[in-house]
């Protein structure tokens, strides 16, 4: 196909760039288009693109929906990125006030990777949330009946 030319400097370039945008999104699959769904922010779109769960959670997480982003961190099975998708399973359940299992989820990521400063401190922060909803539970099934006033 011949691009149309014209004389005035400057408009085929724009023209032809244009229309070259316009085919090259026919050739995208979907994780390409994912991906720039995902550059763009469009997190929801980008979840439903992705086939890997890897990065489908990562898009869910972005998204805001946590239990779903934890269900598909679970499933990350790639030796290379399974710490990575173990800490940040850790940070879903964090975010759901499940403190105990992002507990479990950080001693995972640490198993495999014992060096993660940000899963130290991340589990740190889960233990802590952990112990003081303990402590609150302890407190509320403490706390003392209110007596009768009598007039």
């Amino acid at each position: 196909m011949k691009w149309p030319v014209t004389v005035q400097g400057g408009v085929r370039s724009i023209l032809a760039v244009s229309m070259t945008a316009a085919d090259a999104a026919w050739f995208r699959n979907a994780e390409q288009e994912a991906a720039r769904q995902y550059r763009e922010g469009e997190y929801e779109a980008a979840a439903e693109g992705f086939s890997d769960d890897y990065r489908r959670g990562v898009s869910l997480y972005r998204a805001g929906r946590y239990t779903e982003a934890g269900e598909v961190f679970e499933k990350v099975e790639r030796e290379d990125i399974k710490p990575d998708a173990l800490y940040n399973l850790g940070n879903s359940r964090y975010k759901r006030s499940d403190y105990e299992g992002a507990v479990d989820a950080y001693e995972a990521a640490l198993n495999l990777r014992p060096d993660d400063e940000d899963a130290l401190h991340n589990m740190g922060l889960a233990r802590k949330m952990l112990e003081q909803t303990v402590t609150e539970e302890d407190f509320q099934l403490e706390e003392p009946e209110e007596e009768e006033q009598q007039e």
